[in-house]
């Protein structure tokens, strides 16, 4: 039989990990959010040929495709023929993959950050699938 105050330690450790898990879901919501109404400011027929999606852990937004890419962060070219309407739409589908894939990636560059790693698009595919599958959702909207 556990003891009262081995529960209770427990209990703690585990609202502590929760509380942490929570922030960086939260964060990472919060960073959908802010790009969706960045987003809905736009011209929605702004052409986005030229433009990416940089991802980091507490922004998402466009810069020009040839920004270079540092760990931790994301710069996901726009699709040939996008238009800031497309990129909307595909963040608007709910539980879809661009959404899904900005928060993803945001929650994990925070959680490398946090942990003194080092991500990049390139090499490691917790970030290059959500990137190719945002990618290829905007893709879709055209």
């Amino acid at each position: 039989m556990a003891s009262k105050q081995s529960k209770t330690s427990a209990s703690k450790i585990g609202s502590a990990f929760d509380e942490e898990h929570c922030r960086r879901r939260l964060a990472a919501i919060a960073v959908v959010a802010e790009l969706l109404l960045r987003l809905q400011h736009e011209d929605p027929d702004r052409d986005l040929t030229e433009m990416a999606l940089f991802v980091s852990a507490d922004q998402a937004r466009l810069v020009p495709k040839d920004t270079a890419s540092k760990h931790n962060t994301a710069v996901i070219p726009m699709p040939a023929r996008a238009c800031a309407r497309h990129l909307l739409n595909a963040l608007l589908v709910d539980d879809g993959d661009a959404p899904i894939a900005v928060k993803l990636m945001s929650y994990r560059f925070a959680a490398a950050a946090r942990e003194g790693k080092r991500l990049e698009m390139y090499e490691h595919e917790e970030i290059g699938r959500p990137a190719v599958a945002l990618h290829l959702a905007v893709r879709s909207e055209v």
